[in-house]
């Protein structure tokens, strides 16, 4: 890890920089949904993310997860307002912050 203030390698552990006193303040990089919350990616998503967010939060593969909503949609009826109502009640989730890159100068 490096110091955000002078840019001299420190402990990853450290709080205070020990070359220049600068307090460090942890950057979480790739943050996503909080483990256990439904939520809607930004990422891999096809028309609203809500296939992609039941495949994530529940661990399954997301093509099956939009087979069987197809196979609901066709043979129940009931598929179309399902999804429209899982579109607006699961929140969207945040946003990502890119990982930072070793050498890129920040």
């Amino acid at each position: 890890m490096y110091c955000s203030h002078c840019g001299r390698q420190m402990d990853a552990a450290a709080r205070f920089c020990p070359a220049c006193g600068a307090a460090v303040q942890p950057m979480a990089y790739g943050r996503g949904p909080i483990f256990g919350q439904l939520a809607r990616p930004r990422s891999p998503r096809a028309i609203g993310g809500v296939c992609s967010g039941l495949a994530l939060h529940y661990g399954w593969d997301v093509v099956t997860v939009r087979l069987l909503w197809v196979l609901c949609v066709l043979f129940a009826g009931t598929g179309v307002l399902a999804y429209i109502i899982a579109w607006i009640v699961i929140p969207e989730a945040p946003y990502e912050l890119p990982e930072s890159g070793a050498g890129n100068g920040i």
